[in-house]
């Protein structure tokens, strides 16, 4: 998932007009972006049912767990601290962990936030399996002005079909 999320980030990141540095981080956060999960314990992770409260705290933990375990080590830009801190934020100020809401997300965390959701149902989990290209995006199209900037989930979008188009190729 992580390394997804990479790709797919810094695909997206090279659509903006930003330097090779600064995409550089924005695609170490992607693959950094869930280290955090590391502190959770594996049989909450893989758990095939419906999560108690208390085990979706223990997830929802993982952003700020993260963060700290990013913080503790050296080198890591703040570019790369963003995605990796704030990539469950909503714009409705619904996310975790800051609960922040519309501009308070930087478009780094933004970003991340349309690629995890959009790798995550598009990809088979122990609990659920991955959706078509086509139920994905429309997720997506319905999380707008909800959990996701509009202008970043259209960006996206854009690109993630050029994606698609070469996934079908090479599938077959």
């Amino acid at each position: 998932h992580s390394v997804s999320v990479c790709a797919l980030m810094t695909a997206f990141a090279r659509t903006l007009e930003v330097s090779h540095e600064t995409i550089r981080e924005i695609a170490v956060g992607a693959l950094l972006h869930d280290v955090g999960k590391a502190r959770v314990p594996d049989e909450i992770l893989n758990k095939p049912g419906k999560l108690t409260d208390a085990e979706f705290l223990a997830v929802k933990s993982h952003p700020a767990e993260g963060h700290a375990m990013l913080l503790a080590g050296s080198g890591v830009s703040d570019v790369a601290l963003d995605v990796c801190l704030h990539h469950h934020e909503k714009i409705d100020g619904s996310g975790y962990p800051e609960r922040l809401k519309g501009d308070q997300i930087s478009l780094y965390g933004q970003m991340g936030a349309v690629v995890d959701v959009y790798d995550a149902l598009r990809s088979p989990r122990c609990y659920k399996p991955a959706l078509p290209h086509g139920e994905a995006r429309a997720l997506l199209v319905e999380g707008r002005g909800t959990h996701f900037d509009p202008r970043v989930v259209d960006l996206f979008l854009q690109i993630e079909n050029r994606f698609d188009e070469v996934y079908q190729k090479l599938s077959g």
